[in-house]
């Protein structure tokens, strides 16, 4: 079955691992620790019915999400820095996520949506197979931050339905500075064209989501033509083969307020101008997000 020979290929990246681009190469089956903060054992903040994504995402129910601590980059302003940065969460097993993914379903949940998990892929994924085994239905979708190798996606493709990527920066630098990781436009592009181009937009009868890309992405301050430059990118690249989910609603927590550029929120003008920029670009699936 291809599925299993993709969850091997997965492993194999593991240890040493090559899971992200940052390819570290530590030894986690020998409990070595990544520059993720990540070893061998999964580790998770919550997971629970969550109705804050994309509408196709959250039908009646909400997204079943679970959220995975530990992170590859190291943004500055990341929303949820203490699980992400700070390693807040618990250590749980193949078995008891599939478990916690069934129960998630049982509950209503539209889809199971693994929220920043590329450096547990291997495990995550083994989660979803058993979960699958056992009787699970409904898609899975791969909420991340874009910086993915395509090495990994083309095995992602194996297990998982919908990718909602974000698209942090238009340009590398901005990724070295806030984010401490190189090259992220040029690699998460790449990966970005991937993603279109092995999940075309499909909706079951209910009109979920059931297939397809979602991308993300987060305006900040004074940056309003990085904005009209990105979706000049995805105009260009995916027309309208993707959904483009426009997030408004950046806080400066974390480390942010020690960058004089990402300080603040966004001001009601900016918000004013955000629109415009979306309605110029035509927009044809997308929406913009203000909470």
């Amino acid at each position: 079955m291809k599925n299993i020979e993709a969850l091997k290929s997965l492993y194999k990246l593991l240890s040493p691992c090559e899971l992200c681009p940052l390819d570290c190469r530590v030894k986690r089956l020998k409990k070595e620790v990544g520059v993720c903060n990540s070893g061998l054992l999964m580790k998770i903040s919550n997971a629970l019915l969550y109705k804050g994504e994309e509408p196709p995402l959250t039908y009646k129910n909400g997204s079943g999400a679970i959220f995975f601590s530990n992170c590859s980059l190291k943004c500055v302003y990341c929303q949820n820095y203490q699980f992400s940065q700070l390693r807040v969460g618990k250590i749980i097993s193949v078995k008891e996520l599939a478990s916690i993914i069934l129960d998630l379903e049982r509950k209503g949940a539209a889809n199971i949506n693994f929220i920043t998990a590329t450096h547990y892929a291997p495990q995550a994924m083994a989660s979803l197979q058993l979960a699958r085994v056992n009787g699970l239905k409904i898609p899975a979708v791969w909420n991340t931050v874009g910086y993915e190798k395509k090495e990994v996606i083309e095995l992602l493709n194996e297990f998982i339905d919908i990718y909602l990527p974000d698209l942090r920066y238009v340009n590398n630098e901005d990724g070295v500075k806030f984010s401490f990781v190189e090259n992220y436009f040029d690699i998460t592009l790449e990966a970005l064209k991937l993603m279109v181009k092995s999940k075309p937009i499909k909706f079951d009868t209910l009109g979920r989501l059931k297939q397809g890309v979602i991308v993300r992405y987060l305006v900040f301050p004074n940056k309003l033509d990085d904005l009209k430059i990105a979706l000049k990118v995805l105009k260009e690249n995916f027309d309208d083969e993707i959904f483009i989910s426009v997030m408004t609603q950046y806080v400066p927590v974390y480390k942010a307020r020690n960058y004089e550029e990402l300080g603040r929120s966004l001001t009601k003008e900016e918000i004013t101008e955000v629109k415009k920029i979306v309605k110029v670009a035509k927009i044809k699936h997308g929406w913009v997000q203000y909470g």
